[in-house]
């Protein structure tokens, strides 16, 4: 097949190739979890779940072993096989991997941090929806899969789960999300803000958490910025890792502090959110605005 021919396939024949590949890589990832599990002592014919067993001391290091290869396989493995679908030996290059500007990268990840108000506030505001119990209870099940999973006793655990939670979903997910699919967007999507904000819902949509599904795709958006206007994966990656990273650690610093002080807080000044959302828009837009300025006086081409 011409390589080039690829690049002229509809988006809906790439949408079909992508999916299969990560029903198949999904499958492969599943199949390397259960194998550790049961290695690990795990009676998969029990009820218990995997995120059940992870609490088990015993099988916690096969377990997550299990989950950060599985993950490894539905993402990464996933975006790089299509890459290598459509670029054949050149699939590094399908990513996009200019040189990183540290100062960029610091001031992309300064306008994370001030967005932060404003993915709380939009949390918040969903947790006052009254949703169907059956959506409830999948983002109680999600949480409470992912406490156990952040469950820390020592720095060992901190350490793993630093990899698994924040070092392995970075690159898998930024591969996938910002990588192929908005990578693919923009190529036949007009606008490519439509194309950004698409990629960054499908992103969040994916984290399947009702509640959570804003705050994501603010993050995604950042994300996806950071890709488009840096043509490099690399931002997006390191973005991505901070975000997650930052909040394995104050977890495992403060993580009682902090449940105790969010049961005692009481109800929230509508008119302090409100400006705080306010500040913290006009903020990123400044700091978004000058970045992509910096990046435009140094001739960066982008599409």
């Amino acid at each position: 097949m011409n390589i080039d021919s690829t690049n002229e396939w509809s988006l809906g024949i790439k949408i079909l190739i992508l999916v299969a590949i990560m029903i198949g890589c999904a499958l492969f990832g599943s199949a390397l979890l259960l194998g550790l599990a049961f290695m690990g002592g795990m009676d998969l014919t029990a009820s218990m779940d995997i995120f059940n067993a992870v609490t088990d001391t015993a099988l916690r290091p096969y377990i997550k072993a299990g989950i950060g290869l599985n993950h490894l396989a539905m993402f990464s493995l996933s975006a790089v096989l299509f890459a290598y679908w459509i670029k054949r030996e050149k699939w590094k290059s399908y990513f996009q991997t200019l040189p990183v500007d540290f100062d960029l990268l610091f001031k992309f990840v300064i306008v994370l941090f001030l967005a932060y108000p404003l993915i709380g506030v939009s949390a918040l505001a969903l947790e006052q929806i009254d949703l169907p119990q059956w959506m409830d209870s999948m983002d109680e099940e999600s949480i409470d899969s992912l406490m156990k999973m952040l469950q820390m006793d020592g720095i060992g655990d901190l350490i793993v789960n630093l990899i698994i939670i924040a070092l392995i979903p970075a690159i898998g997910e930024e591969l996938l999300f910002r990588g192929v699919i908005q990578n693919e967007l923009v190529k036949k999507i007009k606008n490519p803000h439509v194309a950004i904000f698409l990629a960054s819902a499908i992103f969040s949509g994916f984290h399947m958490q009702i509640q959570g599904f804003l705050p994501k795709l603010i993050i995604g958006l950042v994300l996806g910025y950071a890709y488009y206007w840096t043509k490099s994966i690399w931002y997006p990656m390191v973005i991505h890792f901070v975000n997650n990273g930052l909040q394995t650690v104050l977890l495992f610093f403060v993580g009682d502090q902090l449940e105790m002080t969010k049961e005692a807080a009481e109800e929230p000044n509508i008119l302090v959110l409100f400006i705080g959302v306010i500040i913290s828009c006009f903020l990123c837009y400044r700091l978004a605005k000058h970045i992509k300025d910096q990046i435009d006086e140094k001739n960066i081409e982008y599409t």
